[in-house]
């Protein structure tokens, strides 16, 4: 494999891109081969300084950050895919629908008005996640000429798939995709809010239409942002879209009884093609019943646990809110975020959290983040935001005696979603950077006579972070996303 690549297990590359299909009838659910069309998973649209200044001043992010050339150019290898159907309460909120909600909408996501009014008119969020589904098939593993480059992506089945990894980046490069749901709203649930009413039999029958999709799904979240019949969603939005938006129904709801069918059949590896289940956006209480429902149901099956992209909130646990370790204080300490007794269980299943590049998540008030006059200086303060989060982490493991601590954290960026990146570290292209200035701050921390780490785990940095942004999500994948032997014979 490549000596400098990078591994990032939650983006979604084809949220403007599939949005601005839209803008055409010609062009809608098409995936241009085009770099220059916008509606092609290509299309670089980089952070100038304008756009830079808008989202310092906003948190609203116009540029691209996971397109296909941006990953290409910064070595991003691997990815997961998130497919992602928009859910209606983003677009049919307190403003209702109108031009104000349009505009708002689409400042927030930059997906395009037409976009925007498609969602607010269908009925089948189905429909819609297998659209998107579509347009990843569509340029899988054909050669496109980017900028005189040659780049194809690779729809990817199993991680056995993954052995090109080296020998396809020679003469030209190679990203291999692996699919992963967000909302499980995207079986059709959840279409009207608090009055919604699917149809079981249908979002069943959407589930096996999925698990005999030619590319497997790796994982889901089961909750989004709005309730979706299936389980209860933590709080999520701030900002204007906060404000603009209604997440109150479902925050104390637990998971349904159809939520448990969904999980059984997700989980179901009887044809080999179990889907594991990601935790975030998950309220407590839900958190809380999946655990209790693996323990009396999957004691034996050694389900991993999964958050593709989080932060913690530096709390010991929902019953005792507690900072244990004081640098804790400084996250942002809300039900989203995870807990240390989550930190725990998450290892001890084999699982892996992968942190997310949102600055809003991790810490309790941006404006605590120290200031930099010079490029170095920014970068050094608004790294130092995540390199708290993983020393948080494995300071909660080591305390417990864990070892390995370093072996469970990937990372799992959300761009391209609604988030808010760290300022000097705006797209994939930039994580050789953030790898850089993260391995200074393990550097320090490991070497300084006050490190709580015990002599085992003080490994040495490169290797740490490295572990991060490479080894641990590929060995998760080859644990956890690999074709038996017994399927290959057939």
């Amino acid at each position: 494999m490549p000596n400098k690549f990078y591994v990032d297990l939650h983006c979604h590359p084809s949220l403007k891109p599939l949005g601005k299909s839209f803008n055409s009838n010609s062009t809608k659910g098409k995936n241009s081969n085009n770099h220059k069309n916008n509606n092609s998973l290509y299309h670089k649209k980089k952070p100038h300084v304008v756009s830079k200044l808008f989202n310092i001043v906003t948190t609203m992010t116009k540029f691209t950050q996971t397109d296909l050339q941006t990953l290409a150019d910064g070595n991003v290898h691997v990815i997961g895919a998130s497919l992602y159907t928009m859910e209606k309460g983003f677009v049919i909120n307190k403003l209702k629908t109108g031009i104000v909600c349009d505009a708002l909408s689409n400042l927030a996501m930059g997906i395009g008005k037409k976009r925007i009014d498609n969602v607010q008119e269908h009925q089948d969020y189905f429909s819609d996640l297998e659209l998107e589904y579509n347009f990843y098939k569509q340029l899988d593993n054909q050669l496109v000429d980017v900028k005189g480059k040659k780049v194809k992506y690779k729809l990817a089945k199993s991680y056995q798939e993954l052995a090109g990894l080296k020998e396809e980046q020679n003469d030209f490069t190679t990203i291999y995709i692996v699919l992963s749901i967000e909302g499980m709203h995207a079986l059709n649930t959840g279409l009207n809010g608090e009055n919604s009413q699917c149809d079981e039999e249908e979002v069943l029958r959407n589930l096996d239409t999925i698990k005999n999709w030619e590319h497997p799904i790796f994982f889901v979240t089961l909750a989004h942002h709005f309730w979706n019949e299936l389980c209860g969603q933590a709080p999520s939005l701030s900002g204007i879209v906060g404000w603009a938006t209604d997440q109150e129904h479902g925050l104390d709801s637990s998971i349904t009884p159809l939520g448990y069918k969904v999980i059984d059949k997700l989980l179901d590896d009887s044809t080999n093609r179990r889907m594991l289940i990601d935790m975030k956006h998950m309220n407590n209480k839900s958190r809380k019943a999946y655990y209790q429902y693996l323990s009396k149901y999957y004691a034996l099956e050694n389900i991993p646990l999964i958050v593709s992209h989080g932060a913690l909130n530096g709390l010991k646990s929902h019953e005792n809110p507690v900072n244990e370790i004081s640098i804790g204080k400084q996250f942002l300490a809300e039900e989203i975020n995870f807990y240390d007794d989550e930190i725990i269980r998450i290892v001890e299943s084999g699982g892996i959290f992968c942190f997310q590049l949102d600055e809003r998540r991790l810490i309790d008030d941006p404006k605590n983040i120290k200031k930099g006059w010079t490029k170095h200086q920014m970068k050094f303060n608004q790294s130092l935001l995540l390199w708290k989060q993983i020393q948080h982490f494995v300071e909660v493991l080591n305390a417990r005696g864990h070892s390995d601590i370093w072996d469970n954290m990937a990372i799992g960026s959300d761009f391209d979603g609604v988030v808010n990146p760290l300022n000097g570290f705006w797209t994939g292209q930039d994580y050789a950077s953030l790898l850089e200035y993260l391995t200074a701050h393990a550097s320090s921390y490991l070497k300084s006579a006050q490190c709580p780490l015990m002599d085992q785990n003080k490994i040495d940095a490169s290797e740490a972070i490295d572990k991060i942004f490479r080894w641990n999500a590929l060995r998760f994948m080859e644990v956890n996303f690999s074709v038996r032997e017994e399927a290959l014979l057939v």
